[in-house]
């Protein structure tokens, strides 16, 4: 029997130069590549409406002009449509459908150097083909950073955490640790409680199990202790 693969905890605590720590949580290859398609498929819209304009117009701008318009807007969709989205509004609408946007590794705005950068070097990240180099660089360091993101400094994150705690797991009650703790247990039991938001519930069952013995159950049930022991800690 083959062992289950881990989960992914893609959250990251980035601590500023003002000493406040934030938490970024990057979105792996496969919601990046479903914002890409829905990019294009916004893309491919803009482009019929645009050609079908400009066919109409021909006769008032002459084959030439319609010609040099549609080469116009090929340049902005391949080049400025994504920069000035991400610099505006933090995402293209493929990825704000999906939950995501661009933003420095600091967390800070995307700035209009990094959006340009970023975007000038997914002709690099698509070779050969079907962004492969891209997909290889994301797959081999824990931000998902294309080659683009690594040179730009920059991130794709949620833009909240992609699995709320859900209802079931919320505790109705705070109670004591039924053993004694050390003040390390402690701090991690409240961490534990503090993070629970962020993870799906495959990831709290799984982190819970090792804990069997203090919360006395299993699954969503030894969640809800835990989080019951963690809720009585923090406020203790």
């Amino acid at each position: 029997m083959s062992t289950p693969l881990p989960l992914l905890d893609t959250l990251q605590r980035v601590e500023l130069a003002s000493g406040v720590a934030i938490e970024l949580h990057p979105a792996g290859p496969v919601v990046r590549a479903r914002a890409w398609l829905l990019d294009l498929a916004w893309m491919s819209l803009a482009y019929a409406l645009a050609g079908a304009l400009i066919a109409l117009s021909t006769s008032a701008i002459g084959w030439a002009g319609g010609s040099g318009l549609f080469l116009l807007l090929s340049f902005f969709m391949t080049w400025g449509y994504r920069v000035l989205y991400e610099v505006h509004r933090g995402a293209t609408p493929g990825k704000k459908s999906c939950g995501l946007k661009v933003v420095m590794s600091s967390g800070a705005p995307l700035t209009w150097t990094a959006a340009i950068l970023r975007n000038l070097l997914r002709a690099v990240d698509f070779l050969p083909a079907a962004y492969l180099t891209g997909l290889a660089s994301t797959l081999m360091n824990q931000r998902f950073q294309r080659l683009g993101d690594l040179v730009a400094d920059t991130l794709v994150v949620y833009c909240q955490p992609p699995s709320p705690l859900a209802p079931s797991h919320l505790p109705s009650e705070a109670f004591p640790p039924p053993l004694p703790l050390s003040r390390a247990e402690r701090a991690a039991l409240i961490q534990f409680n503090e993070r629970l938001p962020t993870w799906s519930e495959a990831r709290r069952a799984e982190l819970a199990a090792p804990l069997e013995p203090l919360s006395g159950a299993r699954g969503a049930a030894g969640v809800r202790r835990l989080a019951a022991i963690g809720c009585w800690l923090r406020d203790s």
